[in-house]
């Protein structure tokens, strides 16, 4: 067979070359558009990135500017900005025989809005995230990382109006593709840190079934003291009430399981004061209103410590959550005459495990 003449072989590798560069070149514009037009497929919502960067010799991607919003209703945040978002391969799992990727948020911000209407209203999207994500990477999202992120509750439709906010985020979530491959267990595990009301420290851990047919998790979270005041705007859209001092700890935990959960919120207030006369005389129904309440917190505190706390328990499934009201009831007074609350978790032997392989969709992860 006769061979082709070296100048043959020069020119096509010439044009291989070209074809090459020319994708290379191309490709960042292709990702940009593919990106745009599945965060488009998000109903109620509207996605945007403004630009993309593809990093081949490390197997990813990074995201410019991304942005979503709600498309339905009047809105004035996004439910979720981030200036950077990098989608890459793991490359510590491929010493594990595991082909995965992992994603990274740099400084997102979240917005979740209460208000009358559910078109006002900003809870969420529809669509799964994972199954959104799992378009816009070829590889299954096994860790996602968050560096300095800020969540927002807000409501626009009350006076004052309100925003609460946890920022310096970051979190850290692993084995999400529920496989012994990547860990000892097939749950996932989450762990969050942050500044509740920009001071005091927060904490929470979580363990979840990414791949149960029902909500399956068990949640732990705690958070120091922080100041009262700063919880003000929030007091009184929702209570009448204003902090005048005093101090908020809290530390919750819910378990679900087969679409069903359990749990409790220990809030507790130490030195609290709520009625101020000379500040609250202007306006006779709060006075009245902010006289009783400052009372009654007043008796039925645990005076040694200066503390008011109760522990609220709840259980139920997702569509008909309950909360115990007499229980919380007599754990004010056991708050105030037998033993003060200290807002902090207890341990708890009795947590379910989540290895169980129960009404799982998918047991296991082949990466």
């Amino acid at each position: 067979m006769k061979s082709l003449p070296r100048s043959k072989i020069f020119w096509i590798l010439v044009v291989i070359a070209a074809i090459v560069v020319i994708a290379r070149a191309m490709l960042p514009y292709w990702v940009h558009d593919y990106v745009n037009r599945k965060l488009d497929e998000m109903p109620d919502y509207d996605g945007h990135i403004a630009d993309v960067d593809i990093h081949l010799w490390r197997g990813a991607y990074s995201l410019r500017d991304a942005e979503i919003v709600k498309t339905t209703g009047k809105v004035p945040v996004p439910f979720f900005a981030a200036p950077a978002v990098d989608l890459s391969v793991e490359w510590k799992a491929l010493f594990d025989g595991a082909l995965v990727g992992e994603i990274h948020f740099e400084r997102p911000r979240m917005n979740f809005v209460n208000a009358p209407s559910k078109a006002n209203s900003q809870v969420g999207i529809d669509q799964p995230w994972t199954q959104k994500i799992r378009e816009l990477f070829p590889l299954k999202i096994n860790r996602f990382t968050v560096r300095d992120g800020e969540i927002h509750y807000r409501d626009f439709h009350r006076s004052p109006k309100v925003d609460v906010e946890i920022d310096q985020v970051r979190m850290v979530a692993t084995n999400l593709t529920n496989s012994r491959k990547l860990s000892e267990s097939l749950a996932a595990d989450i762990e969050i840190k942050g500044r509740p009301l920009r001071e005091g420290n927060l904490e929470a851990k979580v363990k979840i079934d990414p791949y149960a047919r029902k909500p399956t998790f068990n949640t732990r979270l705690e958070f120091e003291e922080v100041s009262l005041v700063k919880l003000n705007d929030f007091a009184k859209a929702y209570a009448g009430i204003t902090f005048e001092s005093g101090t908020l700890k809290l530390a919750t935990r819910m378990d679900a399981k087969n679409g069903r959960f359990n749990g409790y919120v220990e809030p507790v207030f130490d030195k609290m004061e709520i009625f101020d006369p000379e500040e609250d005389i202007e306006n006779p129904v709060d006075f009245i209103w902010q006289g009783i309440v400052g009372g009654l917190t007043s008796i039925i505190r645990n005076h040694p410590k200066d503390r008011f706390g109760t522990r609220v328990p709840f259980s139920g499934n997702f569509e008909n959550p309950k909360a115990a009201v007499l229980e919380t009831v007599f754990n004010v007074f056991r708050n105030a005459l037998v033993k003060a609350f200290e807002g902090k978790l207890e341990s708890d032997p009795d947590t379910p495990q989540l290895d169980k392989g129960e009404e799982k969709g998918e047991i296991e992860s082949e990466g």
